[in-house]
């Protein structure tokens, strides 16, 4: 039995090399690195899911293209029904300037963010998951195991919530909805094109107080000090974006309003409304939610919202 697991791990391993290597010779300078962005205890993996470095760490849109064709990533086939493959990439391509093309760049921008949105709302639900146990276990008045405690203290200093308690700590471990997060990152973004998004895979425009760890805005004023927050990968600026809605006080009523979501009917209609409580996260305003609506609608992002990651992984470790 021992010979028979291994042999059929070594055809595993075997055929995802091979893999590999034909992804290597019809993409030369592929990817700064398809990776993990996210590990299922919601922190970075240092595990790669199939790292592929290119030269100088930049690729181009021709080698992306071969790439998502290798993993057959149609948004025809998603919207259809059919699942998001596992595939992550790092960095913004450097010639996405150049493309005139919109509804390719559009597209492209898509397949770069959507994977990577669905595999960290996937373990925020996984987190969500292990804390309704623990409520259901407490409101059945047995103990909570001291692994289970140590667990839920950890997350509630993540989460910056006072309370361990399962059923406060659920508010704000929750999920964002696709459509709202990609109507963000077109909005922050420009659909990929923005200098911050180009040279700091900033997509949603968090701002940050301290010299050096940011890039300084060209229109920002004399009296002003704030940088707009770099990143090193795409997945740590979706991370960031994701942890801020659920933790800063200003999105509040944004929890509040998805809890309420939660225990009434499943409708999308309920999700978009969420988008009228993020006026605050822009000095437009209510512009700003103008603006979310009109691209949520008008790019059909509505239709990514039940949207489900491939089960096929490229590794054993989960995105």
């Amino acid at each position: 039995m021992q010979l028979l697991k291994s042999s059929l791990k070594s055809n595993r391993i075997a055929t995802l090399a091979v893999i590999l290597l034909a992804m290597a010779y019809v993409v030369p300078e592929f990817i700064g690195s398809i990776q993990n962005p996210l590990s299922a205890s919601g922190g970075s993996s240092d595990k790669s899911v199939a790292k592929i470095t290119a030269r100088h760490g930049q690729f181009d849109l021709a080698s992306l293209d071969a790439a998502l064709s290798e993993v057959s990533f149609r948004l025809d086939d998603v919207r259809d029904g059919g699942p998001v493959p596992r595939f992550y990439v790092d960095r913004i391509p450097v010639d996405i300037l150049e493309v005139n093309d919109v509804e390719k760049r559009k597209k492209t921008f898509i397949k770069l963010v959507l994977p990577q949105i669905l595999s960290i709302n996937e373990n925020i639900e996984v987190q969500r998951e292990r804390l309704t146990g623990l409520l259901e276990k407490k409101s059945a008045g047995a103990p909570l195991k001291a692994n289970d405690r140590k667990w839920l203290q950890e997350l509630a200093s993540r989460y910056r919530e006072e309370s361990v308690e399962p059923a406060a700590l659920l508010e704000k471990v929750d999920k964002i909805p696709v459509s709202i997060a990609l109507a963000q990152a077109v909005e922050e973004s420009g659909w990929g094109t923005s200098r911050f998004a180009r040279e700091g895979n900033a997509l949603f425009g968090q701002r940050v107080w301290a010299t050096g760890k940011g890039i300084v805005p060209e229109d920002r004023s004399e009296d002003e000090t704030h940088e707009v927050r770099a990143f090193k990968s795409i997945a740590d600026s979706i991370r960031s974006y994701v942890h801020n809605l659920n933790v800063h006080p200003a999105y509040e009523d944004f929890r509040e309003a998805r809890a309420s979501n939660r225990a009434g009917p499943d409708t999308r209609a309920s999700d978009l409304r969420l988008v009228d409580t993020l006026d605050v996260y822009s000095e437009k305003g209510q512009e700003y939610v103008d603006n979310l609506r009109n691209l949520i609608k008008t790019n059909r992002f509505q239709d990514f919202e039940d949207a489900i990651l491939s089960p096929e992984r490229l590794a054993d470790n989960r995105p």
